[in-house]
């Protein structure tokens, strides 16, 4: 289950909809100088039934994790800035090897240059794990290959410059991305993995009606392994045609479709062409009520026998107030994997369901519990599973 959490495109999918770890904490600041400081804390014990996603031999075993951030931020007319500094320590208390710290420092900066313009800075530093799957899948290595979750460090910088804002009749927004991703242990599996990727993206926006707008946006990432002897090199080309509206404040979104390639340096991998789609939606028959459908499809890296892994993903999620307090979470996420190249030709599935109940005890505090069942089907034998999870999560603020 833990690798489903790390798909690039369930992420995605995820982020395109808002987290839905999210709790209602609304935390308070405290004054260092003329910056503020603003701590949080969330604290989870939890139980699941196939720590390792196997077919046959499932390991179950009680959870605990602790997830403390701090962020350092400042703002003045036209400079926002600040550093976020969080961590998460999770331990399985049957399975003792398979713990681990994941760490991340992150500073940003928004500037606006005048009224039209706008600069975005970020820089992360993360010290992140892939946790071990006897499933396979992604990038994760099973029971028998390491003893413990292979950990790798990720340096990422990002800028971001748009001319125009939301409200214009147009707007420019380019962008681009450094990426350094290294492991750190067990070299001899998680060398070919080492990478560095370089984005660069432009968008165009133009409205056409008060709260219609329809674009066209570019990308351009460059993979470039490490490993001099890896045929994984390849550049990635994306083009998409779109449309962003709000219809009525009950309804709103965004849909882009395109088309892609993915051209390898080597000709013993095959180059990929085909569509490409990101597609959200959001309704809203009440203020308190919310249901998002977001579906996308791309290609992503394979790191292993593969050439790529096309992805297609679908979520439907249903956010519920029930009261000042009381709200609620129910999303169902599916992803297809195919494996491009594969000797096997192998293609999973994987189908998740997440049920989350949420109080709010005080403006500082709330309570919260999740359900999640993960069903994984694959064409290879044997890898076959289900996961069930549950977490009761206290998260507490100033």
């Amino acid at each position: 289950m833990e690798q489903l959490k790390k798909s690039p495109l369930v992420l995605a999918l995820v982020a395109a909809v808002g987290s839905p770890a999210a709790m209602a904490v609304e935390p308070a600041s405290m004054d260092v100088g003329n910056l503020k400081l603003t701590p949080v804390l969330g604290v989870s014990t939890g139980y699941t039934d196939n720590l390792f996603d196997d077919n046959s031999n499932e390991k179950s075993t009680w959870i605990t994790k602790v997830r403390p951030s701090v962020t350092l931020q400042g703002v003045s007319e036209k400079l926002t800035a600040g550093i976020k500094l969080s961590a998460d320590k999770t331990s399985y208390h049957s399975s003792s090897s398979d713990d681990y710290i994941d760490k991340s420092a992150t500073a940003y900066a928004d500037l606006e240059l005048d009224s039209r313009k706008k600069l975005e800075l970020l820089a992360e530093y993360l010290k992140r794990h892939d946790a071990r799957s006897d499933s396979g899948s992604g990038s994760s290595f099973t029971t028998d290959q390491t003893s413990k979750p292979t950990r790798y460090t990720s340096t990422n910088l990002g800028v971001r410059f748009s001319y125009g804002t939301t409200q214009s009749t147009g707007q420019i927004v380019l962008g681009g991305r450094f990426s350094d991703k290294e492991y750190d242990n067990f070299r001899s599996l998680t060398r070919s993995k080492d990478r560095i990727a370089k984005e660069a993206t432009a968008a165009f926006y133009y409205r056409v009606t008060p709260k219609t707008r329809i674009l066209v946006e570019g990308r351009y990432t460059d993979y470039d392994y490490q490993l001099s002897s890896s045929t994984l090199d390849s550049v990635s080309k994306k083009a998409f045609v779109g449309v962003e509206w709000e219809a009525s404040a009950k309804t709103t979104g965004t849909a882009k479709f395109g088309y892609a390639n993915k051209n390898f340096d080597s000709n013993t991998r095959d180059d990929f062409s085909g569509n490409n789609w990101e597609v959200g939606l959001s309704w809203s028959p009440r203020t308190y009520s919310i249901f998002d459908l977001t579906s996308m499809h791309s290609t992503e890296e394979s790191n292993g026998d593969a050439d790529y892994i096309e992805e297609t993903g679908f979520r439907l999620g249903w956010d519920h107030k029930w009261s000042e307090r009381v709200s609620s979470l129910v999303s169902y996420t599916m992803l297809n994997e195919e494996y491009a190249g594969d000797p096997d030709g192998r293609e999973d599935d994987t189908n998740t369901l997440r049920v989350s109940m949420d109080y709010d005890l005080r403006r500082w505090l709330s309570v919260g519990v999740s359900v999640s069942r993960a069903d994984f089907n694959s064409n290879i034998n044997n890898l076959d599973y289900t996961s069930n999870e549950i977490l009761l999560t206290v998260q507490g603020s100033l």
